[in-house]
């Protein structure tokens, strides 16, 4: 399994497995001018998980499509027990990883406007799950 990613990969171990690693992304890079080159998260407007059975993504918060007044984001939920995440937005992809109970908070930035945000999942059998959240990020009073 792997993610390709122009500019760059990072391989973590895997607890369980010390002699697997697991490909993740780095952060890209502020990329001025057209989009060209970034994959764009695709929409799942009923915020479900594709993935086993076993190994789901579910978000508590926020909720699919938000409307937010601020630019900075957590997104929070649960997966399976210490999964690797990529939480990827329209021009940054973070990494973070859900605790012994599988519960995760990820910081993250979104842009003015509508912003489709993907989180994915892999756990430590290198399963893997994905969901899409909407969020619009306005300033403009309601």
């Amino acid at each position: 399994m792997g993610f390709g990613i122009t500019g760059g990969v990072i391989a973590l171990k895997n607890n369980k497995n010390p002699a697997s690693t697991l490909p993740k992304i780095a952060a890209l890079p502020t990329i001025s001018g057209t989009n060209s080159g970034l994959t764009q998260p695709t929409q799942n407007p009923s915020n479900t998980s594709t993935g086993t059975e076993n190994h789901q993504i579910t978000i508590e918060s926020p909720g699919n499509e938000s409307i937010v007044t601020d630019s900075k984001v957590t997104i929070k939920g649960s997966t399976s027990p210490l999964s690797s995440l990529i939480v990827s937005t329209q021009s940054k992809s973070y990494l973070s990883s859900a605790d012994n109970a599988g519960n995760f908070n990820v910081d993250i930035d979104i842009d003015s406007g509508v912003n489709q945000i993907q989180i994915d999942a892999i756990d430590l059998e290198d399963n893997q799950s994905t969901t899409n959240l909407i969020i619009t990020y306005s300033t403009a009073k309601i």
